[in-house]
C-alpha cells in the first residue's frame, strides 16, 4: 500500500513528468544477474546455482534512500538453499518482505525465477506518468515490446475493462497471478511496483538530507530500513531523483 502522505517538502513540479523503472535481467548457465534502476534507487543482485538450488546470493545498494538500507543487502542470505523452482508467492508468505529492501528482494525473487530458463537477456522498462486529476496510461515494455499498458486512477485499473477495478496496492498479487501467465506477471508486478514507489515524485526527499528516518511513520514496518530497532538509528540520504 502506497504510503498517504510523506513528511518531505512537496516537488512543485509534480504533473510534469513521469515515474520509470528499468529492470534488466541476465542469464547464464549457472548464474543470473540483475540491475534495477528507477528515479529513486538503483541496486545489483546476482544469484548463483547448481540447477536445482540457490549456492549464492550478492546484493549492491547503489542509490537508496536512507542510510539503513544497505543493511538490507545481508537478509538476502535467506535465499541460499531455496529451490529454484520455489513459486514466487513462497517468497512473499507471512509477510517475510518485511524484512528486507523490497525492491533487492524482487529483484532476487525474478533472477531465482530465471534460473531455469536459456541463456539470454532481459530488458523491462515501465512508466508511469504523474497522476494529478485526470487518470494516467502507465506502461511496461519487455526489450521494446509493450506487455501492458493499464489507464489508472487512483490505484485501480480502469482499462482495459476485463481488469476494471482491480487494484495496483494491496490485493495485487492475489488477482494477478490468476489472471497472468508467467512472463506476463513478471511483467505486471514490475508494472505495480512501478506505479506504488510513483507518489515520491510528489515531493523532494533531497530536501531531507540527515533527517530521521522516522521522521515518516506512514512508512513503518514496510521494510527492513523502516524495521523496529533499524529505524531508530538510520536517516536520509537525501538522494536527489535521477530524471531517466
Amino acid at each position: 500500500m502506497r504510503p498517504k502522505q510523506l513528511n518531505f517538502p512537496l516537488n512543485p513540479y509534480y504533473g510534469t513528468g513521469s515515474t520509470i523503472r528499468r529492470v534488466s535481467l541476465r542469464a547464464l548457465p549457472d548464474r543470473v544477474d540483475g540491475h534495477l534502476l528507477d528515479n529513486f534507487h538503483e541496486m545489483r543482485c546476482s544469484i548463483t546455482h547448481d540447477g536445482a538450488i540457490v549456492t549464492a546470493v550478492a546484493g549492491q545498494s547503489i542509490r537508496i534512500p536512507t542510510t539503513a538500507c544497505p543493511g538490507a543487502v545481508g537478509q538476502l542470505q535467506s535465499l541460499v538453499g531455496l529451490s529454484i523452482s520455489t513459486p514466487r508467492r513462497d517468497f512473499y508468505a507471512g509477510g517475510i518482505a518485511r524484512h528486507h529492501c523490497t525492491h533487492l528482494l524482487d529483484l532476487a525473487v525474478m533472477a531465482i525465477g530465471h534460473a531455469q530458463r536459456p541463456s539470454t537477456e532481459i530488458l523491462y522498462e515501465a512508466e508511469v506518468p504523474d497522476e494529478v486529476e485526470l487518470p494516467v496510461p502507465i506502461t511496461i515494455w519487455r526489450n521494446g515490446r509493450p506487455v501492458c499498458r493499464w489507464l489508472v486512477r487512483q490505484g485501480a485499473i480502469l482499462e482495459p475493462l476485463e481488469l476494471r477495478g482491480r487494484p495496483l496496492g494491496v490485493g495485487f498479487a492475489g488477482w494477478a497471478s490468476r489472471a497472468f501467465d508467467q512472463d506476463q506477471l513478471e511483467a505486471a508486478t514490475i508494472l505495480a511496483r512501478t506505479w506504488l514507489i510513483a507518489v515520491g515524485r510528489r515531493y523532494l526527499p533531497s530536501q531531507a538530507e540527515g533527517r530521521p528516518a522516522r521522521d515518516n511513520p506512514q512508512m513503518l514496518d514496510r521494510c527492513y530500513a523502516y524495521s523496529r530497532g533499524v529505524v531508530d538509528a538510520a536517516a536520509m540520504t537525501g538522494e536527489k531523483e535521477v530524471q531517466l
